[in-house]
C-alpha cells in the first residue's frame, strides 16, 4: 500500500472522497458539493432517503471525476466505511485491482485530529452522533496520541452529547426543518441553529435537573413533559424558545466538562477535539480558556465532523501526510472552462485590491469563487461572501436578502493574526473559525454586523500564507486606517452546500442582492455587457 495508489471513501452522511491527485496534492472532495446536496450520502444503503441520499448516476459520475484527477490510475487500496456491498461492486468497476479495508468511525476523527494537530503527545476526544467501530457502536471514545500513535482509552462510549444538543431544535419555531421535514427529531442542520439561537436566551434554573437526565437518557417526550412545554414540531417560540436553546447549551457544556477536564487534570497534556460536537464553537472557547490557564493548548481540524472522515482514515495509514496544510484542498470549480461565457456575457474589471476595499467601503456584497474549495463546513475565503461589518444593516441583508436563512443567525469576522488582539478578547490563532472570542466593547458598533448578542463572534484569523486575498484586502483597509476587519460568510444560499461551479455563483448574482463575484483575478457585476 502506497499514498499514490490509496484511496478512502467514506459512505454516509457528508460523504467524502481523499486520494493523492495528479499535481502530488492530497485532495478531499466533498460528495454534497457535487451533487448539490447538503449532508449527501454516497452509499447506496440511503438511496430511499430524499433529505440526504443520492443515486447511480451521480454516484458513477463522482467516481468519474476522481478517477479523472487521479496521479495513479492502478489503485491497489480503499479504505472504507459505510459502504455496502453494491457500493464496493461498483468501484471495483473502475479500480479493479482494490482490495478493501474499513477504518472504525471514531478512530478515523481521532487520526483526523492528532495527525494533523502537530502535537507529540494529546488526549484525543471524537464526540460525535454516533459512528461504529469494530462492529460496535458509540458516540464517544477517547484516546491518547503519543509520537504518532494513538491508543483507544478506556470511557462510557454511550455519552451522548450531540443527539440531545441536536434534538432541541424539533419544538423551536424559530428553527426551520431541515431536508428531512418536520417529522424529524434529529435534522443536521438543527445543532447549528440552535447554537445561534442560545445566546438569546437565559438559563432556566428548574431546567437544569431534567436537562441533566435528558442528556444521560436522551428522550425529547420526557423533556418536554418535565419542563412543561409541548412535544411536537415548532411549538414554542420567543422566550421559551430562547431559553430551551440556553439551558441545552449550558448542560451541553457542563458535561462535557465533566467528561474532559479529568483528563486535562490527569495527563496535564493537550486537548484534540474531533467528531460533529467539536463545531460548537461556544464550548470550543471555553475549553481553550480553561486550557490556556494551564499552559495547554486545544486543536480543532477545519473538519471535525463527518466530511472529515475518509481523511482521517487516508491518515490512519499515511500520518505524514497530516503535517501538510490541506483545508483548500476541496474541490476545484467544476465548471471553470466555461469561464470565457461570462467573460463575454459580463461587465468586469480586473482585481485589485484597492478596487475591493473601494467597493466594500460603498457597503458591497461580494462573492469569491477561487481555486479549490476549502473542505470542513467553514467557508475561509476561497467560496465566501464579503461585506463590511461597520454597516450595521449588513447581518439582516446577508440574511434576509442573499442566504435566506433565520434572521438570528450570526456572521463571522476576518482578521491577520498579529491583529486577533487588538479587536478580540481571549482570541487565538482561529485559521478554520473554530472558536468565539468576544468583540472588545470599544468595537461593539464599528463591527456591528459580526457581533453577536452575546459579544461573542466566529472568528477567522488569517496570515498571508495562509490566504493571499484576504490579507492584502486586511492590508489595504489598515492601510486606509481603516478597521481590517471583514465580514465571511459561506457562498451558498439556505438549504444548499457552499458552492463551487460559477452557474451557481451567479445565479446568486442575478438572484440575490449579492453585488459583485471575484473569481479568475476579475470582479464581474451584476450588469450584462
Amino acid at each position: 500500500m502506497t499514498p499514490e495508489n490509496t484511496l478512502s471513501i467514506y459512505g454516509s452522511h457528508d460523504a467524502s472522497v481523499t486520494f493523492i491527485d495528479k499535481f502530488k496534492q492530497l485532495r478531499i472532495y466533498e460528495y454534497e458539493r457535487f451533487i448539490k446536496k447538503r449532508f449527501a450520502m454516497f452509499s447506496s444503503s440511503f438511496d430511499h432517503r430524499n433529505d440526504y441520499g443520492s443515486n447511480q448516476n451521480e454516484r458513477i459520475n463522482f467516481i468519474k471525476l476522481i478517477k479523472k484527477n487521479l496521479l495513479n490510475q492502478n489503485i491497489e487500496s480503499i479504505l472504507y466505511s459505510e459502504l455496502n456491498t453494491n457500493d464496493i461492486n461498483l468501484l471495483l468497476e473502475y479500480f479493479p485491482n482494490a482490495s478493501f479495508k474499513k477504518i472504525g468511525h471514531h478512530f478515523a476523527h481521532a487520526c483526523s485530529g492528532y495527525y494533523s494537530s502537530k502535537f507529540d503527545d494529546a488526549i484525543i476526544f471524537s464526540i460525535d452522533g454516533g459512528g461504529t467501530d469494530n462492529n460496535s457502536v458509540a458516540t464517544t471514545k477517547i484516546y491518547k496520541g503519543t509520537l504518532n500513535n494513538i491508543t483507544e482509552l478506556p470511557c462510557d462510549n454511550s455519552l451522548d452529547f450531540g443527539n440531545p444538543y441536536s434534538a432541541t431544535g424539533f419544538p423551536i419555531s424559530e428553527i426551520k426543518p431541515g431536508a428531512e421535514g418536520p417529522t424529524s427529531q434529529h435534522s443536521l442542520a438543527y445543532a447549528g441553529k440552535v447554537m445561534g439561537l442560545c445566546a438569546y436566551g437565559r438559563v432556566i434554573d428548574e431546567w437544569i435537573v431534567p436537562f441533566n437526565t435528558y442528556y444521560d437518557q436522551n428522550n425529547l417526550s420526557e423533556l418536554c413533559h418535565a419542563i412543561s412545554i409541548p412535544y411536537s414540531f415548532n411549538s414554542i417560540k420567543e422566550e421559551d424558545s430562547y431559553n430551551l436553546a440556553a439551558t441545552s447549551q449550558y448542560t451541553f457544556e457542563k458535561k462535557l466538562n465533566n467528561l474532559i477536564v479529568p483528563y486535562v487534570l490527569k495527563y496535564n497534556t493537550n486537548i484534540v477535539l474531533v467528531g460533529g460536537c467539536a463545531l460548537n464553537v461556544l464550548y470550543n472557547q471555553k475549553l481553550f480558556e480553561l486550557l490556556q490557564e494551564k499552559g495547554l493548548n486545544i486543536y480543532v481540524p477545519p473538519n471535525p465532523n463527518d466530511c472529515g472522515q475518509s481523511y482521517g482514515m487516508y491518515l490512519s495509514e499515511f500520518p505524514e501526510y497530516g503535517k501538510k496544510e490541506m483545508v483548500y484542498n476541496g474541490l476545484e470549480i467544476l465548471d471553470f472552462d466555461k469561464i470565457n461565457d461570462y467573460i463575454s456575457k459580463y461587465n468586469h474589471e480586473d482585481f485589485t485590491y484597492e478596487k475591493i476595499v473601494d467597493y466594500l467601503k460603498e457597503g458591497k456584497i461580494i462573492g469569491i469563487i477561487n481555486d479549490n474549495s476549502e473542505v470542513g463546513p467553514r467557508a475561509l475565503g476561497n467560496r465566501s461572501i464579503i461585506c463590511d461589518p461597520s454597516f450595521p444593516e449588513m447581518k439582516d441583508i446577508l440574511n434576509s436578502k442573499v442566504k435566506f436563512r433565520e434572521w438570528y443567525r450570526p456572521f463571522a469576522p476576518v482578521c491577520r493574526l498579529e491583529d486577533k488582539d487588538l479587536y478580540f478578547s481571549n482570541s487565538c490563532e482561529s485559521k478554520y473559525m473554530s472558536y468565539a472570542p468576544k468583540v472588545k466593547s470599544e468595537y461593539e458598533n464599528q463591527l456591528k454586523s459580526i457581533v453577536h448578542i452575546d459579544k461573542s463572534t466566529r472568528l477567522q484569523t488569517t496570515t498571508s500564507e495562509q490566504h493571499t486575498l484576504f490579507n492584502g484586502i486586511l492590508l489595504e483597509l489598515k492601510k486606509r486606517k481603516e478597521i481590517p476587519v471583514i465580514l465571511n460568510t459561506s457562498f451558498n444560499i439556505k438549504g444548499f452546500p457552499i458552492l463551487t461551479t460559477l452557474e451557481d455563483a451567479f445565479s446568486v448574482l442575478n438572484n440575490t442582492e449579492l453585488d459583485l463575484i471575484v473569481t479568475n483575478s476579475m470582479i464581474f457585476k451584476k450588469t450584462l455587457k
